[in-house]
């Protein structure tokens, strides 16, 4: 019988005891870019990379034209669950003051593929308690941004929501380096607010911004715009509408913002234009507010625009820049620092159309996480180099459970929902009581510019295994972490050249921590 942790800090050592290897020196980097698709395990990965045509070709996922070659693994992301005193599981949403303790919900490589619904178990009759057996983005990212476990909701705090963790933004900053956080959905959501916020709840999204606008980070950029809708247009929010100002810290902070003084040195910038300059390396202003003109995300929540070659068939918002733009605008202020740097670079709405199973404009937003990683990578051989610094992409989480057409066959016929409509993307969801299970497929490739062949097993995430490339210095460390799940790698391992290996988000924090460690500690050049 697994007992549950009721001590926070039995957790801490649980979730630290096993990463403790010997490291090779000379390992140190000048800048780590850490790059999280939320949301996209292997299969919504395919998926997209098969609409494109480049199956084990992003510029991420081959040798660049130094040499430098990217290493491939598995990533598990599990959370703690709470419990009550006899180990019972509780619902997602419990105070955790009612709780008497937490029990990891883990990844058994064997265990995954004895049922289908191993990962979304919790999902169904008699539990029925999602996000119960799987992460949520706000302990996902704190374990990759601390390297410390914790139950779902949670910014960098302890399940108690007492004990704050240690960021690596906060390492690099406290190293001379310069830190920043890039998203494309709002700046204080979960994935951005991990990188340096300290809260027990994901939802203080006021509170988060002010943390993060009194910190000593050098770059925010993200949306929840007050003044725009998510196609563009601008809105006035009234008076005593705090939702609309929550994102940004509240209304006294966009007014200080946005303001002739500024706020803690803050250039703030919303124009798309803008944007654009600062991509471009004009005038940089030594810390910048960059807040999109849209007020959920950069695209995926556009509506009555017209049509357009895209993935979905609407044209995009032309008021807001893309990822790319705003990640090598974020590089070239952050790039300022001549002691370096640490970014985490977020493509935030995938997550949203997998919550939606919308594939069409999950394809999209991936694509535009794809081009925001093809510009980094662009950017790190024009100003900089792989041996001083480390480009890590990878996802927090699955979401939607996509697996390939035919893996089920839904009671309601049909293996994607026939229409838009809420009861309609549900019933071709996994029902173990209704459908058939038959084979665990992965997408199928339909060739460049069709939709693979898939099926949306749920409307939650899972605990599906997500990917993880890494490139540059240090990137060799990932391997001391390392075991298999060949079940996977029988799905998935061909496309990528991909053997199998598997780590848990906790160690991404640990090898960001050794290459900053590794930097510090050499000895430095007379002057």
């Amino acid at each position: 019988m697994t007992m549950p942790i009721k001590n926070s800090l039995w957790a801490l050592a649980l979730s630290t005891a096993l990463v403790a290897p010997a490291y090779a020196q000379d390992l140190g980097a000048k800048n780590v870019i850490l790059m999280i698709s939320d949301g996209i395990g292997f299969n919504g990965w395919l998926a997209s990379d098969y609409y494109q045509g480049r199956a084990g070709q992003q510029p991420y996922q081959v040798a660049r034209p130094d040499g430098t070659t990217p290493v491939v693994f598995g990533q598990t992301h599990w959370s703690y669950s709470l419990v009550d005193a006899a180990g019972n599981v509780l619902p997602n949403g419990t105070d955790p003051a009612e709780a008497a303790g937490v029990v990891p919900q883990g990844y058994d490589p064997v265990r995954r593929w004895m049922a289908f619904e191993t990962t979304f178990r919790n999902d169904f009759a008699p539990f029925e308690m999602p996000y119960t057996s799987y992460t949520d983005s706000a302990a996902a990212g704190t374990a990759l941004h601390s390297g410390i476990k914790t139950s779902n909701a949670g910014v960098n705090m302890d399940w108690t929501g007492t004990i704050p963790f240690r960021t690596i933004a906060e390492i690099a900053m406290d190293q001379g380096r310069a830190a920043g956080t890039v998203t494309s959905v709002q700046a204080s959501h979960a994935t951005p607010a991990s990188a340096l916020a300290h809260n027990p709840s994901r939802n203080d999204y006021e509170g988060i911004f002010n943390e993060m606008v009194g910190s000593p980070l050098t770059v925010i950029m993200g949306a929840g715009h007050p003044f725009f809708d998510d196609s563009g247009n601008p809105v006035e929010p009234a008076a005593d509408d705090a939702r609309a100002f929550r994102f940004l810290g509240g209304r006294d902070t966009v007014l200080a913002l946005t303001g002739n003084e500024g706020l803690n040195g803050f250039t703030f910038v919303d124009d798309r234009d803008a944007f654009a300059a600062l991509a471009a390396g004009d005038d940089l202003p030594e810390r910048v507010v960059g807040i999109a003109r849209a007020r959920n995300t950069l695209q995926a929540a556009r509506a009555d625009l017209p049509e357009g070659d895209t993935p979905s068939g609407m044209a995009f918002n032309p008021v807001v820049p893309d990822l790319a733009t705003m990640s090598v605008g974020a590089l070239n202020v952050l790039n300022q620092t001549p002691d370096g740097f640490f970014v985490m670079i977020e493509g935030g709405a995938v997550d949203w159309m997998g919550h939606a199973n919308n594939m069409e404009r999950f394809i999209e937003e991936q694509i535009d996480f794809d081009m925001a990683v093809a510009a980094v990578i662009d950017w790190v051989e024009t100003n900089s180099s792989w041996n001083e610094t480390l480009l890590i992409v990878t996802s927090d989480h699955e979401t939607g459970g996509i697996w390939g057409e035919g893996t089920w066959t839904n009671g309601t016929g049909g293996p994607v929902a026939a229409d838009r409509s809420e009861d309609a993307i549900e019933a071709a969801r996994f029902h173990p009581a209704d459908d058939v299970f038959h084979e665990f497929l992965a997408v199928q490739d339909r060739g460049p510019g069709t939709i693979p062949g898939h099926q949306w097993a749920s409307g939650n995430h899972t605990n599906e295994l997500v990917p993880l490339w890494a490139l540059g210095v240090g990137s060799e460390l990932f391997a001391q972490f390392a075991h298999t799940d060949l079940g996977a790698q029988r799905l998935w391992g061909e496309p990528y050249g991909w053997d199998g290996a598997i780590v848990d988000n906790t160690a991404v924090f640990h090898v960001m921590n050794r290459v900053f460690a590794e930097a510090a500690a050499a000895p430095q050049p007379s002057q």
